[in-house]
């Protein structure tokens, strides 16, 4: 009774001094962005498109991290490279612990690696880490025993990591997401169900508080993360598809950070507060495809080399960023500037003429229809309209849009069922290898399905070169026989991340790979 009493006199106090007890609790620091649909899924051994992205690199870490596009300790403290640049040791941090409070250890990352390698997982980022001995084999079942991948504890917080050859960018590799530890006694407990709100245990600075599908997804503070989580208390991901209503949820102030808006000129979105351009390693292109499941005669005849390189010749790029409005750069190499391998030499140009005499080459029948496969958003929506009035006009191709949400648009890319497809391939990690190793053979990003064992050679062979200069001789040559000779793809344009931040929202960095960091951030308290 006393102590109800003093409860009782404590809120009596608040209702005499005019004060609501909900008002008296400190306000919660809420960060909200959009993300363009549903995820995927939040299994970070699977997640591989950027819908996922925000949410992957805020809920955890791997070993080392990238600030803008330098490799910084993150759950691992040190490391050491061999001197033969084969031989990785990590050392993770002693008061790194998952949210459940038990201990980041060697083991977790043995789980996480043995699961993303495994067959049945089907993960798409596998082949990231095929440098590693023993690894290849193990993904392609042509060896059943894991401890034959040289992924090594040495003891409870050291890690070592044997690759085949020295490979220059390895040290990239576990900043990516697919790579994040993983707990044993998780996965034994509930399979591939463990990654939702309350099964989910994370060793990043936010947990997965809850998921409203369809609708938005909430990331609490992390209170056991070792390192600084900033100020931010909550970060709610709004689902929100249609472009010109996360536009007006932005400037009513329900949204903090919008990317993606609607096509706008961009100098009257500059007006708006919070305008912000951020570099951005990206390259949008068309893609065809080499392998269909349920062959068409459409599928068939994009089999010609001679038609692919004339649907190439007859879309003017130079107009794309004028059309978009998002400071759009016409696309020439398939990597973006600055990178080393890009250039303006390299790929087919825009040549209506030539596109006509190729058209007949092919001897493709006049008035063909192709369908395209495409996303339903507003941007992708508008490029293909473009690309579909060029078509007609220059080779009189009957150029059909087929538009899916995100996740049935994914279904769809890997059955292989539309001859021709648009999509787009961001920086994992800022090196020219990133973005020609997704054709490799075996590459589970490889869209195409384009399979050619000299390129995947060459490829190779370019990992190991410590020089600079070597290298970028051999990425041009590998991206004329890509871009000019087979016509794999058509790069299309390079753009910025152009984004809109609440004027209530400081210290927000966005680098070149689109990972979003909030632990700097402070939000003010009135928007």
């Amino acid at each position: 009774m006393k102590i109800c009493g003093r409860i009782l006199g404590a809120l009596l106090l608040f209702q005499v001094n005019g004060i609501g007890l909900a008002q008296a609790l400190p306000e919660l620091k809420n960060f909200t962005l959009r993300l363009q649909g549903e995820p995927e899924t939040l299994d970070w051994n699977k997640a591989h498109t950027p819908i996922e992205n925000y949410l992957m690199i805020t809920l955890m870490e791997g070993l080392v991290s990238l600030d803008s596009v330098k490799v910084e300790p993150a759950l691992a403290e040190s490391w050491k490279i061999s001197g033969d640049r084969k031989t990785y040791t990590f050392k993770i941090r002693k008061n790194a612990v998952w949210s459940d409070g038990v201990p980041v250890t060697a083991e977790d990352f043995l789980t996480s690696w043995k699961r993303l390698l495994a067959p049945e997982t089907a993960a798409a980022y596998a082949y990231f880490l095929f440098d590693i001995e023993g690894a290849e084999a193990f993904n392609q079942g042509k060896e059943k025993d894991f401890s034959k991948v040289a992924v090594k504890p040495l003891d409870s917080k050291t890690l070592q990591v044997r690759l085949r050859k020295p490979v220059s960018h390895w040290i990239s590799i576990p900043t990516h997401w697919v790579t994040f530890p993983l707990r044993k006694d998780i996965l034994e407990k509930y399979g591939d169900q463990w990654a939702k709100p309350g099964r989910m245990v994370t060793a990043g600075p936010y947990l997965l508080d809850r998921y409203d599908l369809n609708s938005q997804i909430i990331l609490k503070r992390n209170p056991k993360y070792y390192g600084h989580q900033g100020k931010v208390d909550q970060i709610t991901a709004l689902i929100v598809a249609d472009d010109t209503t996360a536009l007006q949820l932005y400037q009513t102030g329900k949204l903090d950070f919008l990317t993606d808006f609607p096509i706008l000129n961009v100098k009257s979105l500059s007006e708006t507060p919070g305008f912000q351009i951020f570099p951005y390693l990206k390259t949008v292109y068309l893609g065809f495809s080499f392998s269909p499941n349920h062959p068409t005669d459409a599928q068939k005849w994009i089999q010609n080399p001679h038609l692919r390189k004339a649907i190439a010749m007859s879309i003017d790029r130079s107009k794309i960023g004028e059309i978009l409005q998002g400071k759009q750069s016409p696309g020439a190499t398939f990597v973006p500037p600055p990178l080393t391998g890009s250039s303006k030499n390299v790929g087919i140009t825009y040549n209506p003429k030539e596109a006509l005499e190729e058209f007949r080459l092919s001897q493709a029948p006049k008035g063909i229809e192709l369908e395209i496969l495409i996303l339903n958003w507003e941007k992708t929506l508008t490029l293909a309209q473009f690309i579909q009035s060029q078509l007609k006009l220059h080779l009189g191709i009957q150029l059909n849009l087929q538009p899916y949400d995100n996740k049935t648009y994914r279904a769809q890319l890997d059955l292989h069922r539309h001859p021709l497809f648009l999509t787009s391939w961001s920086a994992d990690y800022p090196d020219p290898d990133n973005f020609l190793s997704i054709f490799l053979s075996d590459s589970g990003n490889n869209r195409p399905g384009w399979k050619n064992s000299s390129f995947d050679h060459k490829i190779l062979q370019a990992r190991q070169m410590p020089s600079s200069s070597q290298r970028e001789r051999l990425y041009i040559e590998m991206q004329r026989e890509l871009l000019d000779k087979e016509v794999v793809i058509v790069p299309l344009y390079y753009e910025p991340n152009i984004a809109l931040v609440n004027p209530r929202v400081r210290g927000l960095k966005l680098n070149p790979l689109n990972y979003l960091d909030i632990k700097g951030v402070e939000i003010s308290e009135t928007k």
